[in-house]
């Protein structure tokens, strides 16, 4: 175990050294292989939070053994699965909180999340049919759907502090979404 933690921590660090390191690409191909170097390149574009990306993508070994149309679907369904929890983490809150101002802005985060899972989900199927302009729109309608959420939160006592890390986070992910499937459609 204390193996893969050690693997997993240098291909982080590999990843993010080779964002300072590896020279940009005019154009990627659906079928270009996915190597440390190409996804260096793509945690680079903005406006992707380059640290995220590279630590969220490098440590899954799957992410090796993609090409970038697959690495698409890949971020695609991760993010899919952060929003399925994100929503059930919220339905939990709307259930349990004893803060009755809290209620109504949690219940706006469920609506939020179901909303952008309809949009993820809608993305995932641009990007199977290859429509990958329109996966970047529907990956961007995803954030976009949380927005409600985070601004009815913002400034709430009683919050708990990993709330609204994970909607940055998701917030994060749908950026990655949205950016790789617009690099296939240029």
């Amino acid at each position: 175990m204390a193996f893969s933690c050690v693997t997993r921590d240098l291909i982080s660090v590999l990843a993010l050294l080779l964002l300072s390191f590896t020279p940009f690409s005019s154009s990627f191909s659906p079928r270009d292989k996915v190597t440390i170097g190409v996804l260096a390149q793509l945690c680079a574009k903005p406006p992707i939070y380059d640290h995220f990306c590279a630590g969220w993508l490098a440590p899954d070994p799957e992410t090796f053994n993609l090409d970038i149309s697959g690495l698409v679907d890949l971020v695609l369904q991760k993010t899919q699965l952060f929003a399925y929890k994100n929503l059930a983490m919220m339905k939990g809150l709307v259930r349990t909180t004893n803060d009755p101002r809290l209620k109504a802005p949690y219940t706006t985060c469920v609506t939020g999340y179901e909303s952008a899972i309809k949009a993820i989900e809608g993305a995932q199927t641009f990007a199977t049919s290859k429509s990958y302009k329109l996966a970047s729109q529907a990956a961007s309608k995803s954030f976009d759907s949380i927005s409600s959420c985070e601004a009815d939160l913002k400034g709430q006592q009683n919050v708990p502090a990993y709330v609204p890390q994970r909607n940055l986070m998701y917030g994060r992910m749908c950026t990655v979404d949205s950016v790789f499937s617009s690099v296939l459609s240029s």
